[in-house]
């Protein structure tokens, strides 16, 4: 537990574990971030979560780098702390897939790490980011939005609201002893603002193109436009979106432990926003292949039609996006229409 004083600037505003002795202040004050809808309520997130979560650490902080990196170190040091959340008002150094950086202000995103430990090593982990996709689309649809058919998943990390990215996943992995394996899942919703969103990443694709045409990068996939929360939950509640979020996360990671990825491929198929649609699929920069998303396999993998047979997809380097047909350039294995 970090017991730094209140001028760090990784001082927790509540950080203990769920249904123990707190302090009425900090997270819960209505201060310059906003109202208190704006603002996460370390006392009510844990005393909503202690039956579900009734041995975890529920961190909440003000400011710190990554949530991500402060449970990797975390779980080095001693795996046994798991499992923990750790939330924060504003990362400075919030990461996204591949290094990029995530887009966020205080109080218009939501931003929060969740570490656990699983048994068995990498190779059990695969399709847990999808696994992780199904619990958020669930959390999210247990709040009042006035859409839930509106939510998504694009493969292999995204969640998506009327085609635009709401939500992203970034998991990371540490040993934790034999026949153990620690797991760091990082969520970034944007809860409020989708236009302002937009404008920082516009400003970071024009620094990624001139960087690109200098030789220095591959070319700049182009971004999924931004979507925020609000568009179906009036001012949303940070502190409630993220008890939602922890109740369906709790139950996913016990279950995938148990089952592994087979017991949640029906419903992220169901969830599968580019179902039956001709897609891109972009590595390094560049078009690759071109065909009709069909579902995932049992690992995870993207299945996808093309005039020349059926196509597995791994993750890692690939980037996925609808293809527009009317100007698709011709390429090995392309598959138009639906």
């Amino acid at each position: 537990m970090n017991n730094a004083a209140p001028s760090s600037s990784n001082a927790p505003l509540d950080a203990t574990a769920a249904g123990s002795p707190e302090s009425r202040s900090g997270a819960g004050a209505t201060s310059a971030h906003g109202t208190a809808t704006r603002r996460l309520d370390g006392e009510r997130i844990r005393s909503r979560l202690a039956a579900v979560c009734r041995d975890w650490q529920i961190e909440v902080v003000d400011t710190t780098g990554s949530t991500n990196l402060d449970l990797l170190a975390r779980l080095r040091e001693d795996p046994s702390c798991a499992p923990v959340v750790r939330a924060a008002m504003h990362q400075s150094a919030g990461r996204g897939q591949r290094g990029r950086a995530w887009q966020s202000l205080p109080g218009d995103s939501l931003t929060f790490s969740l570490a656990y430990v699983m048994s068995g090593g990498p190779a059990q982990l695969a399709g847990l980011s999808l696994a992780t996709g199904v619990a958020v689309v669930e959390g999210l649809s247990d709040l009042p939005v006035s859409a839930p058919q509106a939510l998504g998943l694009k493969w292999p990390n995204d969640v998506l609201l009327r085609g635009g990215k709401l939500a992203g996943i970034l998991i990371e992995t540490v040993p934790a002893g034999p026949g153990r394996i620690g797991v760091v899942i990082g969520i970034g919703v944007n809860l409020r603002h989708a236009g302002d969103v937009a404008t920082r990443i516009d400003s970071a694709a024009v620094h990624s193109a001139t960087t690109a045409a200098h030789g220095t990068a591959p070319p700049a996939v182009p971004a999924t436009p931004p979507a925020a929360l609000e568009s179906v939950l009036p001012d949303p509640d940070m502190s409630s979106v993220l008890v939602a979020l922890i109740q369906r996360l709790a139950s996913m990671l016990a279950r995938f432990d148990a089952q592994r990825f087979d017991a949640f491929r029906e419903d992220w198929e169901a969830m599968h926003a580019y179902g039956g649609s001709s897609i891109r699929v972009i590595e390094h920069g560049r078009d690759v292949l071109h065909g009709v998303a069909l579902g995932v396999d049992s690992q995870g993998c993207l299945r996808v039609a093309t005039t020349e047979g059926e196509r597995t997809i791994a993750s890692g380097e690939v980037s996925v996006r609808l293809l527009d047909t009317s100007t698709a350039a011709a390429l090995p294995g392309t598959q138009g229409g639906r």
